[in-house]
């Protein structure tokens, strides 16, 4: 599996499954992404739920932020395309950090 390797767990308070209960029943168990219908009313998926997750991820090694305004309840399609945006974004990140150290280390730039 992709992610059994993570260190991942490591990173959680010990009170996490404490936590996490809280928050999926404070959203009742219900995904809180926002959608569009056709007509561009907003509202929230509100499909099955059982993922938390973070609103605004952690950056450069900083802990996660536990707090509940920082948590939600997300079904597992939008946790894995949140996820998946994230990766991208890193990703991008990188590759220009690894561009910009390519072109300043060219020897007619030393």
């Amino acid at each position: 599996m992709a992610w059994s390797s993570s260190r991942r767990k490591e990173r959680f308070d010990p009170s996490w499954p404490r936590t996490r209960q809280m928050i999926l029943e404070r959203d009742g168990w219900r995904c809180q992404w926002p959608v569009k219908d056709e007509f561009g009313v907003e509202s929230k998926c509100l499909a099955p739920s059982n993922e938390v997750d973070h609103k605004e991820r952690a950056e450069n090694g900083m802990p996660d932020d536990d707090s509940p305004e920082n948590l939600w309840a997300l079904c597992h399609w939008h946790h894995s395309y949140k996820t998946e945006l994230e990766s991208a974004d890193a990703r991008a990140k990188y590759r220009e950090r690894r561009k910009e150290k390519r072109w300043y280390s060219h020897p007619a730039f030393l």
